[in-house]
C-alpha cells in the first residue's frame, strides 16, 4: 500500500490522538518520504513512515491499534531509520506538526531531511528526494551542500551515489 501526503496526516493525527490517551510525555520524530511529503508537494508517494521512537515504549502499541483501524499494515509507521539518526541535531530541527495532551509528532525539518538522504544515497531511489531538498533549502552549490551534511554528520561521508549526484547537478558541464 502507497499512502498519499492526505493518509500520512490523518494517520499521525489519530496516532498522536492514541498516544494522548495514555497521559505520558512521548515524542515520536518523522522523518524520510513522509516528512518530505508533508513538507513539501512530492508527487512519489510512500510506502511508510520512517519515525524515531523507543521500540518497547507505547508507541509501538499505538501504531498498531491505528493500523487495525484503518486496515494498514502493521509497521506503517517504524524506526527502521534509526541507522540515518544525526546525533547533532537541535530542537529547531524539529517541528511540532501534531499534538495532543502530553503527545507530540514532531516533522524534521528540510535541512536536516536532506543531511539523511545525502547520508543514506540510495542512487536513483533518493535523487528526486534530493533535488527535491536542495531545492526548499535554498542551496546553490556543491560547497553549500557539503556544509550542510557536516552539521549534520561531521564524523560520517556522504554517501558515494549522493555525492555524485549532487556533482552532477551543481557541474552539470563537467
Amino acid at each position: 500500500m502507497y499512502f498519499t501526503r492526505h493518509d500520512i496526516e490523518e494517520g499521525l493525527a489519530q496516532l498522536v490522538a492514541e498516544l494522548s490517551s495514555l497521559n505520558q510525555l512521548i515524542t515520536v520524530q518523522v522523518v524520510g518520504g513522509a516528512a518530505i511529503m508533508l513538507h513539501a508537494d512530492r508527487g512519489i508517494l510512500t510506502n511508510d513512515v520512517d519515525a524515531l521512537f523507543v521500540t518497547d515504549s507505547p508507541v509501538q502499541a499505538a501504531i498498531e491499534r491505528v493500523a487495525a483501524s484503518r486496515n494498514w499494515s502493521m509497521d506503517w509507521a517504524n524506526n527502521n531509520v534509526l541507522l540515518f539518526v544525526s546525533h547533532f541535531d537541535q530542537p529547531s530541527d524539529w517541528e511540532a506538526r501534531f499534538t495532543s495532551g502530553e503527545a507530540r509528532i514532531l516533522i524534521a525539518r528540510p535541512p536536516l531531511l536532506l543531511a539523511m538522504k545525502l547520508l543514506a544515497g540510495r542512487g536513483m531511489r533518493d535523487n528526486d528526494d534530493i533535488d527535491l531538498l536542495v531545492e526548499l533549502c535554498g542551496i546553490t552549490g556543491l560547497e553549500d551542500a557539503l556544509q550542510l551534511f557536516d552539521h549534520y554528520y561531521p564524523t560520517e561521508v556522504i554517501a558515494p551515489k549522493a555525492l555524485l549526484h549532487l556533482m552532477r547537478r551543481f557541474s552539470p558541464d563537467e
